[in-house]
């Protein structure tokens, strides 16, 4: 496996960390304005020690960009009524046999590939309207646009249908 998937956040983005198996998977519907609520956990979990860290979670929203990053896998910038939150789809080969829900992680990226093409480095300007699941993960990064303001992101993405859009 490519050292740039062997972190502890790395490990929880494609649910191969030790505790993968406290993940509830079948999504709890919510809005992105709601994950944007709750105030970021100090310090940033490497463990999935909150609530939202071990709860799927769905959302109906825009797919403003995406962009291949630098691990292979695909991030989803998603918007919906004002706020903005960030979706992963990991690497195919960050994937262990022991990442949990393995075929349903590689089945919304082959998804979303199929349907919208492959993604550059740069970001791709979007536009097509999704549902889409994925686990909670609080990030540490703390982007100042298009990115929820206290880091909650939705890694991985576990299902992914567009309502609208792409081909």
């Amino acid at each position: 496996m490519p050292a740039q998937c062997l972190g502890a956040a790395e490990r929880m983005k494609t649910l191969s960390d030790r505790d993968r198996d406290r993940v509830q998977l079948h999504p709890r519907q919510t809005t992105i304005g709601a994950l944007n609520k709750p105030a970021a956990p100090h310090p940033t979990p490497r463990r999935r020690r909150t609530a939202y860290q071990r709860q799927a979670w769905k959302v109906v929203a825009q797919i403003t960009q995406f962009r291949l990053m630098p691990d292979g896998s695909i991030e989803l910038i998603l918007f919906d009524a004002g706020s903005y939150v960030r979706a992963g789809l990991p690497s195919p080969r960050c994937l262990s046999s022991s990442s949990r829900a393995r075929r349903a992680v590689l089945a919304a990226r082959a998804r979303f590939v199929a349907r919208c093409g492959d993604p550059k480095p740069a970001e791709q300007d979007l536009g097509a309207v999704v549902n889409v699941s994925g686990v909670g993960f609080w990030s540490s990064r703390r982007l100042t646009s298009q990115a929820a303001p206290n880091g909650a992101e939705l890694q991985p993405v576990t299902s992914l249908r567009l309502i609208v859009g792409c081909r």
